[in-house]
């Protein structure tokens, strides 16, 4: 059951390499994981803390009618709310891995070695594709690896979905959110253009309403013109 798939291996088994205490690797990856379960949740806490503020800036926007401003807020919490969900799914990963570990190391006291870890295995080619733990757990997969408790990993790189759906997805999240924390005061989903100006009416229709001001004047002209005006 004990498989090795490396030279590291093979040389201790030829008394040439003074070999490692496996339960010594599950110790230390144990250590590991948990001080990066630890630095997650701080992570974690920041995000939401963060999360909050862009809420509430948000809301104050949305009264103000700044919906442009509204809305790039609102991306910002699209991403800090993906940002902490791929942080809780990779905590919990974490953890996998490291409740697999302790029955390994119940394994090595029984067998007096590691047995190669399907499940280790899976949760490590996912954990190596998180910016976040990258680093750390990379080394730890090849030290796993040099161990015998799982597969080299290969294709370690995450296929892209299609930018353009990916963009898509992000819209409808963004209209979310800002519906979310403003309520109605944004429902139309024209909101974003609202006009600028007064629409101008033709000569004609100028006319016909009775009104006495130019259609070619400027607007605070044509305004305060027309608030002049006896009402009929």
């Amino acid at each position: 059951l004990c498989r090795s798939g490396t030279m590291s291996r093979v040389l201790e088994s030829m008394g040439l390499k003074k070999a490692k205490d496996p339960l010594e690797d599950l110790k230390k990856w144990k250590r590991e994981l948990a001080k990066e379960m630890r630095s997650m949740e701080r992570e974690i806490k920041k995000i939401e803390q963060g999360e909050k503020k862009s809420a509430e800036e948000c809301r104050k926007l949305g009264k103000a009618n700044r919906i442009d401003a509204c809305k790039i807020l609102a991306k910002e919490i699209v991403r800090t709310r993906a940002a902490r969900d791929r942080m809780y799914q990779a905590k919990a990963q974490l953890n996998s891995v490291s409740m697999q570990l302790q029955t390994q190391a119940s394994m090595v006291r029984a067998a007096g070695c590691m047995k190669r870890s399907t499940e280790v295995m899976v949760a490590m080619n996912k954990l190596v594709k998180l910016p976040e733990l990258q680093k750390t757990m990379v080394e730890m997969a090849r030290e796993m690896e040099r161990s015998g408790l799982i597969e080299e990993m290969v294709n370690d790189a995450m296929d892209m979905a299609d930018g353009a759906e990916v963009e898509e997805e992000t819209e409808k999240q963004i209209d979310s959110v800002v519906a979310e924390l403003t309520g109605d005061l944004f429902k139309d989903k024209n909101a974003t253009n609202v006009p600028t100006a007064l629409p101008q009416s033709t000569p004609a229709e100028a006319e016909a309403s009775g009104s006495s001001v130019p259609a070619t004047m400027p607007l605070s002209t044509r305004v305060a013109q027309a608030q002049q005006q006896p009402i009929a």
